[in-house]
């Protein structure tokens, strides 16, 4: 409730300070991921609440808050120390993670191994935060570059291993050696994007194959899932999240690869899809579809006792 509120709280204050442009949406879909999603892919991935997990929930909104008054600052050294608290909260959180990894020999398995690989990444996310509010120039990215690298991490990296690592420990061996192969590569996947990123102006094509290796067991997956796992859900609830949730991805996806493909050629004819197009689209389908739903549908089948 505190997340939501603070969320749509940031909305308004954003249309009343000015002009929306397509960095402000980013910001929006990060404060949604800090003050929502991220704490129910917690409750998620640690539903019996240990001493370390209390501590991330008393200090949650304390780095939530702050990490709200950063975006509202000019970039510079006071918007970086309020972010500063987001970037701490994240690295308790990727530190419990390894913790749980190396405690429950979570490799053993690729379900539980992708369930505790998301908040081992998020603290790359939290570090892109406190980077971009520098206001400093980071390797010559453009400031929505830095930020979007950010999201990155805090969806794909995080939302998107918790959600398919529940739904394979969940379909059980229904779907196959395929969907192990594909989960395999969605596990390395938020690494490869991130290479290239960093590499994509000089590398495009290695660009292009990191996106590929990244949306294309995404879009498989969820395929399987909808196929092979959801029909076979006996609530209807969770059984209508989960379609609208995996659905969505086919929409987003197909942006990501279609934006990917056009960085390989010289021809501007076919940069068809531009950044703030991207951010409107995939961002605002990965958040209000994929992420929104699927979280929803899995706390659904974790209150019934299916995940």
């Amino acid at each position: 409730m505190i997340g939501w509120i603070g969320f749509l709280l940031f909305v308004v204050v954003s249309f009343l300070m000015g002009a929306i442009r397509s960095i402000e949406y980013v910001e929006m879909m990060l404060v949604i991921a800090y003050g929502v999603f991220v704490p129910m892919g917690l409750r998620l991935f640690a539903p019996d609440a240990d001493r370390w997990v209390a501590w991330l929930w008393r200090l949650h909104p304390i780095a939530f808050v702050a990490t709200l008054v950063s975006f509202l600052l000019d970039r510079g050294l006071w918007s970086t120390v309020f972010s500063l608290p987001w970037f701490f909260w994240t690295a308790l959180l990727s530190l419990y993670g390894l913790w749980t990894l190396w405690k429950r020999q979570a490799w053993r398995t690729l379900p539980e191994l992708l369930l505790h690989i998301g908040p081992v990444y998020i603290v790359v996310g939290g570090m892109w935060l406190v980077l971009h509010r520098t206001g400093l120039d980071i390797m010559g990215f453009p400031d929505i570059i830095v930020l979007l690298t950010s999201i990155h991490f805090h969806y794909a990296a995080f939302v998107v291993p918790i959600v398919f690592g529940l739904a394979l420990r969940a379909a059980g061996a229904r779907l196959g050696k395929v969907a192990s192969f594909l989960g395999s590569l969605v596990l390395v996947g938020p690494i490869f994007v991130a290479l290239g990123i960093t590499f994509g102006e000089s590398l495009p094509w290695f660009e292009f194959f990191a996106v590929v290796e990244l949306v294309v067991p995404i879009a498989l997956l969820s395929f399987l899932f909808l196929w092979k796992w959801v029909p076979t859900l006996e609530d209807t609830r969770a059984k209508g999240l989960l379609i609208i949730g995996f659905g969505s991805l086919f929409v987003s996806m197909s942006f990501a690869f279609l934006y990917g493909y056009g960085h390989v050629h010289d021809g501007e004819e076919l940069m068809f899809l531009s950044i703030p197009l991207m951010v409107f689209v995939h961002g605002m389908v990965n958040v209000f579809g994929f992420s929104l739903f699927t979280l929803l549908g899995m706390r659904r089948l974790r209150e019934l006792g299916k995940v």
